[in-house]
């Protein structure tokens, strides 16, 4: 996944992807899209309704059977001791009643606003949703087994596999919906811009494969350790339906495979990196892929690599051409410093001082009287010093070229 586009995402959707879709804009016209007089003339109650009505039906058969064995107990048809097991088992299926009836009101919620706002991810198992679906409809209903426990029982219809049988026992059971993820984007790119930049936002110091110093960003590879770890903490803030989400979203993997590699739990890529199941090792692989596809070099000289390089360059051509250079080096070295133009990176040299007390005159010859030229310097000059701009590489090579 080189580039990712949100909107041109959704034009590559797989085939089972435009199935589900199919089934979820069934779903959304049955459950929202009701004319005003469907509102005021009702012929059932809302799936809700149905459901509350289904929870007070179960409550009113346990508490029967609790006032069951109350009356066995008065007329000493029962032990103290299997009264006092019935009883922890009424009081299990109390809690068990209640435990359901908060469950999948508050799920069948998050689906319903999910499914009406266009946020459900493709990533989202088929069996549940269609589970969730059939209970909105009143098709999977609460029930007491033979032995009086609490479960959930009917018929779900799967949007490509058909009808299959629901039985659950625990609430915790009842599926959940899976939204979208943001834009994979918006997370990666910020991190992509970081790499290898320092506090300051500018490439790091350090030295080239020639001892040069230089500011670079380096090679997407030598930052393998760090993109690694950011993206485990990356798909550990997602959780397992972020993950879903962004295989099926993003990636859109069709749904075989996405609950395949959701289900082999504790996996160790090729590489050694161990993962919570092999759905985020291969999350890791498109992450790693997209932050290298987006990750930019970024490389610049430093100051000191260009003075020498255009140092060098002027004492080539001068010895070219049988020039003798003068010897500023350790000013240029100490002033050079790198501007950005239009052009490019450019060298430039600070002035330097040329206030001091000669000690030759225009011909070369020492001075003898050195306080005598003190004073007249000290007379002419007073406290203005002289400022001429030295010679930088670049003048050298104009001047000698």
């Amino acid at each position: 996944m080189q580039q990712y586009n949100p909107k041109e995402a959704a034009k590559k959707n797989n085939p089972e992807q435009k199935i589900i879709t199919a089934a979820r804009n069934v779903e959304y016209d049955r459950r929202f899209k009701k004319a005003a007089e469907e509102k005021l003339n009702q012929d059932n109650p809302t799936p809700q309704g149905i459901f509350k009505v289904q929870t007070r039906a179960i409550a009113r058969q346990i508490v029967e059977g609790a006032n069951e064995l109350v009356n066995k107990k008065k007329k000493g048809d029962i032990s103290n001791a299997d009264f006092a097991a019935d009883m922890a088992m009424v009081d299990q299926m109390v809690t068990n009643l209640g435990n359901f009836s908060k469950t999948v009101e508050g799920n069948l919620q998050v689906y319903n606003d999910a499914l009406k706002n266009g946020t459900l991810s493709y990533g989202m198992d088929q069996h549940d949703e269609a589970v969730l679906q059939a209970i909105d409809k009143g098709e999977v209903k609460l029930a007491l087994d033979d032995e009086g426990r609490v479960k959930m029982e009917g018929k779900a219809n799967h949007s490509m596999k058909g009808n299959f049988d629901v039985n659950i026992y625990d609430f915790g059971n009842i599926p959940k919906a899976v939204g979208k993820i943001k834009p994979i984007n918006l997370l990666l790119d910020p991190y992509a811009q970081g790499l290898g930049l320092d506090e300051n936002g500018q490439p790091q110091f350090r030295f080239d494969e020639n001892g040069q110093p230089v500011y670079d960003t380096g090679d997407f590879g030598e930052h393998k350790a760090d993109v690694l770890s950011f993206s485990q903490d990356t798909l550990a803030k997602l959780g397992p339906d972020g993950v879903r989400s962004y295989l099926g979203d993003h990636m859109n993997l069709p749904q075989d495979e996405i609950k395949e590699l959701s289900e082999n739990i504790n996996y160790t890529d090729e590489n050694g990196n161990t993962w919570k199941n092999q759905a985020e090792a291969r999350s890791y692989d498109s992450v790693n892929e997209y932050l290298g596809g987006r990750y930019k070099r970024r490389r610049r000289p430093h100051p000191d690599a260009i003075a020498l390089s255009a140092g060098n360059e002027a004492a080539n051509i001068a010895a070219e051409k049988g020039v003798n250079l003068p010897k500023q080096e350790e000013v240029q070295a100490q002033q050079t410093e790198v501007v950005e133009t239009p052009q490019g990176m450019v060298a430039e040299t600070a002035t330097e001082d040329f206030s001091k007390t000669p000690t030759t005159d225009l011909n070369g010859q020492p001075i003898e009287n050195n306080e005598i030229v003190n004073e007249s310097v000290e007379e002419t000059v007073e406290e203005t010093p002289l400022k001429m701009k030295a010679l930088s590489a670049k003048d050298l090579i104009k001047k000698y070229s």
